[in-house]
């Protein structure tokens, strides 16, 4: 009986196995299942993307040139300020006093060179001694300007137009003047918001293709379903290197996008991405990058595709031209219409030139893809 069990058992498996390989033969001869995609003519726009940040166009940190104590502050954080504007005033005694002696000390030399000049033209006093008025003339007024400037430095104002972006310092509180070891005090920093650009690095290998006047797109992580418009105003040519490892070394350069149109809800320092166009053809023939790739036609390595032709797999030579990250442009090797294999990558990669092949039926058309346009909604 368990003879007779075991045999039933053992039969059965071999019954499968008979099924399994009768129906994997069957596949077979129907064909490899394959995603596919006609030949069509459309748009190829290129580009490169960095992040980065937003920086104002026109920022500049407000600092002393004088040493002295903060005796009024006329600004606040967030407030507007004009060119030329008295934002904020240093203690003033030390230096007003200083003026008023060397303004003494110019009216009494003026006053002495005078007279010196008036005797010496009627040759009442030697020469030396006119020679020596009009010394201490000059002496005094030197003296005076310098009192002069140093007492308007106590009176800061704002050198453009714009905002106070941010405030570092409160009444009461002592200004350091920038030396060669200490960088000083920033008072305050004043930015134009009105016109702002972006700041991205580019790798080496991006940077050749972009030039001055790219049209580029900016996205925002503040603003993720708005996008700016921008064009190229710089291109850096000193790269920044950055160490990722101890082994590899990035080499970045900086890359200056001016905004056509900004709000009042940007700010210096937000983070952004973005995208630079290098290059736009429109009615070209495409085929999904995907489909492309190099592979050995007649014994030698070439770029190539599958077309489905008759059910059957066929490999053919192609030469390319620009590429997207979805689409290549197609010169040579293809005609619009012709069924491309795309896919699945496991199927692809191990597809040969002969392979029955099948895939569902789909409608060939030339109308232009809309798949790689890449110009979103800008904001206005």
């Amino acid at each position: 009986m368990k003879k007779k069990k075991k045999l039933f058992i053992i039969l059965g498996i071999i019954v499968v196995l008979v099924l399994i390989i009768i129906l994997n033969l069957k596949f077979k001869e129907q064909g490899i299942t394959v995603e596919v995609k006609p030949a069509e003519f459309g748009t190829i726009v290129s580009k490169v993307s960095g992040d980065g940040e937003l920086k104002a166009e026109a920022q500049v940190n407000l600092q002393s040139q004088t040493m002295g104590t903060v005796e009024k502050l006329f600004v606040k954080e967030g407030e507007a300020v004009s060119k030329g504007q008295l934002v904020c005033l240093l203690d003033q005694k030390s230096t007003k006093a200083n003026l008023d002696l060397t303004q003494a000390q110019f009216e009494q030399a003026e006053q002495s060179f005078a007279r010196s000049e008036s005797l010496f033209a009627q040759n009442l006093i030697a020469p030396q001694d006119y020679e020596s008025a009009q010394a201490g003339y000059k002496a005094a007024k030197a003296r005076l300007e310098q009192a002069q400037d140093s007492y308007e430095k106590t009176m800061i104002t704002s050198p453009i137009a714009g905002t106070i972006t941010q405030l570092n310092i409160e009444e009461g509180e002592a200004v350091m003047i920038g030396t060669m070891n200490n960088a000083g005090t920033v008072l305050m920093v004043v930015a134009d918001l009105t016109k702002m650009m972006g700041i991205i690095d580019l790798d080496e290998t991006e940077v050749p293709s972009v030039k001055i006047g790219s049209f580029a797109i900016i996205r925002m992580d503040a603003f993720p379903d708005t996008t700016f418009a921008g064009t190229v105003s710089k291109v850096g040519y000193m790269p920044k290197q950055s160490v990722l490892s101890t082994a590899d070394q990035a080499t970045d350069f900086e890359v200056e996008i001016k905004l056509d149109k900004t709000t009042s809800d940007l700010r210096p320092g937000m983070s952004i991405n973005a995208e630079v166009i290098t290059g736009k053809k429109d009615s070209i023939l495409i085929v999904p990058i995907q489909s492309a790739g190099r592979r050995k036609l007649k014994g030698e390595e070439t770029q190539t595709v599958f077309v489905v032709e008759n059910g059957v797999a066929k490999l053919k030579a192609i030469k390319t031209g620009v590429s997207s990250e979805v689409d290549i442009e197609i010169l040579e090797g293809l005609k619009a219409g012709d069924i491309v294999i795309t896919g699945p990558y496991k199927v692809l990669s191990k597809l040969k030139d002969g392979d029955k092949v099948k895939h569902e039926a789909i409608k060939i058309t030339n109308e232009k893809s809309e798949k790689n346009s890449t110009t979103p909604k800008l904001s206005k």
